[in-house]
């Protein structure tokens, strides 16, 4: 059975890496290659091993031009004012467009490992997210709120964004409580306050970047996306995830009088993937398993009994030997370039405007080139007039891409599950196609 693969795709940007069984340094090796391959944008969070300001200051005086964006970065670890001269650090010094993520990151690590109080996420992530904007204008700021406290602060290097006076929230957000920020206090504007022409004016020196997306899964942090971002970071999750959370997107902006903002969503990726590739990609989904939102997203996916050991309380060792490889690909994109473009197109139809490459390292490939380079040419392939992917269902692989964002040539079931293709010059059946 023949089909053909006609897609048209996202922007394709990279994350580095931090997979736990690899050497911290596979970082700089994944970088060189995204800016080698011309990707969009480069994103450098961080986790345990670099801070996320060094590393993109050490990368980015580096040669090269590509974007960074930082985050996404836990916003109970550090105060609005050193999120934003961190960023605005990076920029003065690379030269480069420098945007920014926040996220509420996990209790493990705001709690335990930084010994911070986390409570009232949504809360705090609205409140910082329109602090560190006003920052990021050149706005003095003046802010008192639930969780946040600032006065008089204002950055002393170059604006990374236009100024949004008293950055205002939409219908209806007064009513709600929420304040606004800018150069007046947090409990929000009188009536007669205005701002100045100095206030309503962008700064003359903002250049490209100072975007600032916030990272979301649940619906409170959804709504705090939509209302107060420019762009909204969806990770690890499936194709039919990010439709639901697209959409949740577009009605919480609707409600605060805005335009959804648009969507980028993370995806671990290997191109013709092997076992240790997947013995990686495994360890890093552990710990979502049992988090609300995914355990459901995965039990929908077909991995309950997985889901339900891990709620069990069965150890972790446990829990990671009876993930399949399946249960990574469905949140992922592994496979020969046709089931890469598929899986491109499924999270283009789902409403990403961005895919974000997490691309697997190993001993043998440090940068990730194999993947990255695998992508960057079926990105190209679909600049050139025409250009399509062409495959051959293989027997077991399921039904073909129809409902994942790609053209169907012929006949055939199209019940929504990825297929493996058999590609010119392709040896064999395709690993990791997901399900």
């Amino acid at each position: 059975m023949k089909w053909v693969v006609r897609v048209t795709f996202p922007k394709l940007s990279v994350s580095l890496p931090y997979w736990q069984n690899r050497p911290p340094l596979d970082a700089l090796a994944v970088a060189e290659a995204a800016e080698k391959l011309a990707y969009h944008r480069l994103w450098i969070g961080e986790m345990a091993t670099f801070d996320a300001f060094a590393l993109a200051t050490a990368i980015g005086r580096s040669p090269g031009r590509m974007p960074l964006c930082l985050g996404p970065l836990p916003i109970g670890v550090r105060t609005p004012a050193t999120i934003a001269m961190g960023a605005a650090t990076v920029a003065a010094l690379t030269g480069r467009p420098v945007d920014l993520a926040l996220g509420t990151s996990s209790t493990v690590l705001v709690r335990d490992w930084h010994g911070r109080r986390r409570h009232r996420t949504a809360r705090h992530l609205d409140e910082t997210t329109r602090i560190v904007g006003a920052l990021l204008a050149g706005e003095k700021v003046e802010y008192d709120g639930l969780i946040e406290r600032t006065r008089g602060f204002r950055l002393r290097l170059p604006a990374l964004r236009p100024t949004r006076a008293h950055a205002v929230l939409g219908s209806g957000a007064a009513a709600r409580g929420w304040p606004s920020v800018g150069s007046t206090t947090g409990r929000g504007p009188s009536t007669g306050d205005r701002p100045s022409a100095a206030h309503r004016a962008a700064p003359a020196d903002v250049g490209p970047g100072g975007e600032i997306a916030v990272a979301a899964f649940g619906e409170r942090a959804l709504d705090v996306a939509a209302r107060c971002a420019d762009r909204v970071v969806l990770n690890l999750v499936t194709p039919a995830q990010t439709a639901r959370c697209v959409t949740a997107i577009g009605e919480f902006a609707a409600r605060a009088g805005r335009a959804a903002p648009p969507v980028s969503v993370w995806v671990t990726a290997g191109a013709d993937p092997d076992a240790d590739m997947f013995t990686t990609v495994r360890s890093g989904v552990v710990g979502y398993l049992r988090a609300p939102g995914y355990d459901a997203m995965f039990t929908e996916a077909g991995f309950g009994e997985v889901v339900r050991l891990a709620h069990g309380g069965a150890h972790p060792r446990d829990v990671l030997a009876a993930i399949p490889d399946e249960l990574p690909a469905a949140v992922g994109m592994f496979g020969d370039p046709a089931t890469l473009a598929a899986r491109l197109g499924a999270y283009r139809d789902a409403g990403a405007d961005e895919v974000v490459v997490v691309p697997v390292t190993t001993a043998a490939d440090p940068a990730g080139y194999r993947t990255l380079d695998a992508l960057a040419a079926i990105r190209e392939s679909a600049t050139r007039p025409g250009a399509e992917l062409r495959g051959r269902l293989l027997p077991g692989s399921g039904s073909g891409p129809h409902a994942n964002g790609a053209s169907r040539s012929g006949s055939g079931p199209a019940t929504g599950e990825v297929p493996r293709f058999e590609t010119p010059g392709a040896a064999g059946d395709s690993a990791g196609s997901g399900r």
